[in-house]
Formats: C-alpha cells, structure tokens, sequence
C-alpha cells in the first residue's frame, strides 16, 4: 500500500487556519490525492466548559475546567459501502486535586490524550442499513453523542415502510453506561440488545416509538413506549417504561419487587418569541430501575442538575415548569422543579431553580450561561449554588 504524505506546504496551511475549517480542511487534502480524498467527510466540535460549585457541606468552591474535542471522518467507498471513525479528547481538571477525574466511565488515562472514541463498518443495501464495529448504543435507555454510550457490536435499520424506522441492536461490550445507582461495574462485557419501532407521522402531527431490550445480568426485559402529539405550536407527551430486573442482582438491590413502572408526561408550547412546558414524572415504590445512563436520550428529565438525582430512585416523583424567551441570536432560559421521594429514596423533597443565557454568535459558534440553586429541604442532599459556562465552536 503507497502512504501518501503532506507537502510541507499542505501542513503550513492546515496548521495556519484562523478558524477550523472543515471544508478547508477537505480541500487541502483533495490537493494531496483527489483520487482517496474526494469521498472524505470531516466533521466535529471543539468545547470549553466551565462549571464553579459552592456547597454548603465544603468549605471550599469546587471548580471543573473540561476541554473536549472531536473529530469524525466518513470515507464512503462507493454507494453502499463505507467506514468511520472518530478521534477524541476530553479531559476534566479539577484545580484543587492533582490530576484528571474520570468521565463518563472512561479511566482517567484516556483524559490525557486523543482516543478512537468509534470505529465502524457501514454497508447499505436498498432499505436496510448494517453497522458493525465500536458505535453509539442507540436506545431510550443510552446516551448518544460525545463521549456517551458505546459498544463493540452490530445495528441494523430498516426504513422500507413510509414513516417508519426499525432498528435492532446487539453489543457484546459496552461503556460510557455511567448510572453508579445500580450498584454494579458499569462499561463491562455485559451484553445489551434491544429492538424499536419509530415513527413519525408528521401528516398528523404523531411521533411514536416502541422499544424493548435486555441488559446482561442487570435487566432481564426493558419495555417502554412513548406518544407525542403535536399541532401548531403544541406538544403534548407520554411516556411508560416496564422493566423486570435479573433474578441475581435484584437479590443484591434489596428491592420489594423485580418489576418496575416508570411513566412521565409533559406538555409545551413554543413560537419564534417564547415557550412554556410542564412536566410529572413517577418511579415504582418497590423497584425503580429504568435508565442506564443518566443523560439517556429517551426519558422525560427535569432541571439543569435535578434530573440526575431522579434516575433509577426508588419512589422518586418530580414536578417541573419552565420558560423561554428567543430575540434572534440570543434566548433566554429558566425552569423550576422539585424532586419527592419516600423513606427509601432521599425521603423528603428537594428543588432546583435555574436560568440561562444562550448566544449563538456565528453558524457553528455559541456561548452557554447557566446558573442554578439547589435546595435539599431536610434531606440529607447539601444546598449548592453553580454556574456553568460552555464555549462551542463545531465545524
């Protein structure tokens, strides 16, 4: 195989870009071999997030800097065939320890340099689309997008019916499953599969999604269903989570029951000058479990931070409103919501009120304020005060 090396030149211009580029950058490499470059695709983003934390069970201010970074490439090898991959970099300093936290599940060794975050085969055919390789775990149940949910396995899509998708997945690995609540080794070799049906009819405004799935050795069935109806402006949403736990490690729980109900409704509306939404959420009294990631992609959340005490608690309830206000480039966002849960769960209430600035300064440049208060009532959860700032650029 020829190894096709940049110019001196090529890497000076790459190397000299005032602003990341990604057609420049694919335009300096077609200049070295059109022939392997012309069907490259790059894309990615670049981000600097600043979170400052005062709680009232330390007396010192805890500061996160986290600068992550990620570069995809596609290269498609004809109509049906192609292969990605993405390199990463996310690294979590906290000023007053010495080195690096580990995120998302990820040993702190990976937050000191880039890493292959997917590596992947796709083949097309008709309908039918077969990913195989180190990809996003797409489910309700998961998280997609930066260094969330992955696995070493293989998806399938079917979209031959008008409206319709259907997926189904198998991983025989899997990390980034980062809900410490379940009390077991998260990012293992369990095996995960799941199977969904999504639709989007948006004829008459109906979106539906049906999925069921299986956790090695932690979730034997996983079922949920959501409805969401919208028209003009309006949205309403449902949602219904069934899920009955291994026989093994529900023993280790100390749960009433194997099985479990999760369901939650909101309902919004929203133009080009302002919103408004509310939501309820309810977990089982005798067994809680549904997600497994705190930042899952398919529940209905509340709060800036709130919604990660909610998850898999036992006889958790939480209320939730919230607002918004767009003037072009720049929105305004605030919400308030409360968190209620039995002797078993945090056993009194906790809130969080928050707020939030939003600018989108260029295409695929934006800056994100957000300030929130958390009150822990008479639980044993402290009272916080936080601010987070989050500079984006993608290209």
């Amino acid at each position: 195989m020829k190894i096709t090396k940049l110019s001196l030149a090529a890497i000076t211009t790459a190397a000299t870009l005032s602003s990341i580029n990604a057609a420049a950058l694919e335009e300096s490499l077609k200049e070295v071999n059109p022939s392997i470059f012309e069907k490259l695709k790059i894309d990615g983003f670049a981000r600097a997030k600043v979170n400052v934390k005062d709680t009232d069970s330390s007396n010192n201010t805890v500061e996160d800097i986290r600068l992550s970074a990620q570069l995809n490439a596609l290269y498609l090898y004809s109509d049906k065939l192609a292969f990605g991959t993405t390199l990463a970099a996310d690294r979590n300093d906290k000023p007053a320890k010495s080195k690096s936290e580990p995120i998302a599940g990820y040993d702190a060794d990976y937050n000191k340099g880039l890493y292959v975050d997917r590596f992947y085969f796709r083949y097309t055919a008709n309908d039918f689309t077969f990913t195989g390789g180190k990809q996003d775990i797409s489910s309700p149940w998961t998280e997609t997008g930066f260094n969330s949910s992955r696995g070493n396995g293989v998806t399938a899509l079917y979209k031959g019916v008008k409206e319709w998708t259907f997926a189904a997945a198998a991983f025989s690995q899997t990390n980034g499953l980062d809900d410490t609540r379940l009390g077991v080794d998260i990012g293992s070799n369990r095996n995960l599969y799941a199977a969904g049906a999504i639709g989007a009819l948006k004829d008459i405004g109906l979106g539906l999604q049906f999925w069921a799935g299986a956790y090695e050795n932690v979730i034997d069935t996983a079922l949920f269903a959501d409805v969401q109806y919208s028209i003009e402006g309006f949205k309403i949403r449902g949602q219904l989570n069934y899920s009955k736990l291994d026989k093994d490690f529900f023993d280790k729980q100390g749960y009433t029951d194997d099985d479990g109900i999760f369901f939650g409704v909101e309902a919004g509306y929203k133009n080009d000058l302002f919103s408004v939404g509310a939501s309820y959420t309810k977990n089982d009294k005798k067994q809680p479990v549904y997600g497994l990631d705190g930042d899952n992609i398919g529940f209905i959340k509340v709060g800036s931070d709130l919604y990660y005490y909610m998850i898999n608690t036992i006889d958790a309830q939480t209320y939730y409103v919230n607002g918004g206000l767009y003037f072009d480039k720049l929105s305004f966002k605030a919400g308030y919501g409360i968190l209620e849960s039995g002797p078993k769960g945090y056993d009194g209430k906790i809130s969080e009120a928050h707020a939030g600035v939003y600018y989108q300064y260029l295409k695929d440049f934006s800056v994100d304020l957000t300030l929130a208060a958390l009150d822990g009532g008479k639980t044993a959860m402290s009272d916080s005060i936080s601010g987070t700032l989050q500079i984006l650029c993608r290209f």
